[in-house]
């Protein structure tokens, strides 16, 4: 029985392991059951006895890298951070070290467009006790909305431009950003912005 599993796990492995590498090369929803057959070194029977098709293949692939980077993060977050240091000091790097190329790759214009609202659903209630925002304040869901859509926005532009600047710096600018908005980074003016 523990063989069994072992060549289960192994033969699904394979599987996920072709998609990934085809999904370096090609859109995501361009890939097909032939293409991960060869890929893998099996024949279509076999595909369709781990997975009913490419999108379920899509879903589960999804689902082990979320439940791989929430693990990451809880790992890499400090136990006795208290509310709002953590935040102001590293908690975007850390989100970043979770990153993977194959989150970008689902993040990206080639990638799967319903991803991005499950990172957000998955993953951000693990960075909520370390934001100094209480749930109570106003608001809460859209200020935590803009917070989230400008980090991985940032950091899917950032991808999509082949990392052009250096990660510290790139998370220190995050970081700013949506500290301070765009007040960060524009030079003060004694001129007002006047309608003409």
């Amino acid at each position: 029985m523990k063989k069994q599993l072992e060549i289960t796990d192994r033969t699904r492995r394979r599987f996920v392991d072709a998609f990934w590498a085809l999904a370096q090369e090609k859109p995501i929803r361009k890939i097909t059951v032939n293409e991960l057959t060869r890929r893998a070194g099996y024949n279509r029977s076999t595909f369709y006895e781990y997975f009913t098709d490419t999108d379920d293949l899509l879903s589960y692939a999804e689902k082990e890298l979320l439940e791989e980077t929430r693990q990451t993060i809880l790992r890499i977050l400090p136990e006795d951070s208290a509310s709002g240091n953590l935040f102001q000091t590293n908690l975007f790097s850390i989100i970043f070290a979770a990153m993977n190329e194959k989150m970008y790759i689902l993040m990206g214009p080639n990638g799967d467009p319903g991803f991005l609202p499950t990172i957000k659903t998955e993953l951000v209630p693990l960075v909520l006790p370390h934001i100094p925002i209480s749930t109570d304040t106003p608001n809460f869901d859209y200020l935590i909305g803009f917070v989230s859509s400008a980090m991985f926005g940032l950091l899917q532009q950032w991808n999509e431009r082949g990392k052009d600047i250096d990660t510290e710096e790139f998370s220190q600018m995050m970081q700013a950003l949506v500290l301070r908005g765009l007040s960060a980074y524009i030079p003060s003016t004694s001129k007002s912005f006047r309608k003409d």
